[in-house]
């Protein structure tokens, strides 16, 4: 799939998976602007030493009007907007229900909700006028429930609904919105992670991290290059022309449906 000339927003690309997005899609031939509010200068470096180009800019998406100055500054930047991945986001609390503090879960809605709306709705104006896609970064929880996550599971499940309506809402602008539903992904990440349940739980890491390897019929994680492929997919129009509204497991069979 080759990306030659075309313009993609990237959030959350400081590190992790949005920075696998990030240089992936440069691989292929794309100009993209990040947004981030940890700082992107890791991400940016990779780029030039892969002779990528790219425009790297503070986003903080649970601010409106930074959400809008960030549009703003990444549209004049590429020109036009061929492709947006929403990958912003925040892994919330390890709690349970019974002892969260609202404040915890309204930060984790704003951030990985209400911060995908934010964006997406100000980048819709540039996305109708060059025909672009949308790909949020769902999770493999967004199909399931999952102790101590509450306000990650839900920011998730929000998130798939958010998605569909978009589809229908821009469907006839010939805009198209996709989510992909990863599982855990290898990386700090998903060793913090499985610290954090282990501790929750008060169980060893070791012990954690098999039952969330063995949750997978083929035993492992998921590799970066596994979600990036999948994201270049569903922003390719040559592959992925007659998607919108889906939602695509990346999970080792860990989901199914």
């Amino acid at each position: 799939m080759s990306f030659e000339g075309k313009k993609i927003v990237i959030t959350g690309a400081a590190m992790g998976i949005g920075a696998e997005i990030a240089l992936d899609l440069v691989g292929r031939g794309a100009e993209v602007a990040l947004g981030d509010f940890s700082p992107l200068k890791k991400t940016v470096a990779r780029i030039a030493e892969a002779g990528g180009k790219c425009h790297a800019l503070k986003l903080d998406v649970t601010d409106e009007n930074a959400v809008r100055s960030f549009a703003s500054d990444a549209a004049a930047a590429l020109g036009t907007v061929d492709g947006l991945v929403n990958n912003a986001g925040s892994n919330g609390e390890c709690q349970l229900v019974e002892d969260m503090p609202l404040a915890a879960w309204n930060k984790t809605i704003s951030t990985n909700l209400t911060g995908t709306m934010l964006v997406t709705r100000e980048f819709i104006p540039a996305l109708k006028q060059a025909g672009g896609n949308v790909v949020n970064v769902a999770s493999n929880v967004a199909r399931r429930g999952l102790p101590y996550r509450a306000d990650y599971v839900c920011s998730k499940w929000g998130l798939l609904g958010l998605t569909q309506t978009l589809a229908l809402e821009l469907a006839e602008s010939g805009v198209r919105v996709n989510a992909i539903c990863p599982g855990p992904v290898e990386g700090e990440r998903i060793e913090q992670l499985v610290a954090n349940h282990a501790k929750a739980e008060g169980r060893s890491f070791e012990e954690m991290r098999a039952d969330w390897v063995s949750g997978s019929p083929m035993k492992r994680f998921i590799q970066t290059s596994e979600v990036t492929s999948v994201v270049a997919f569903l922003l390719d129009e040559a592959t992925s022309s007659a998607m919108t509204g889906q939602a695509l497991n990346i999970t080792a069979g860990m989901i199914m449906t």
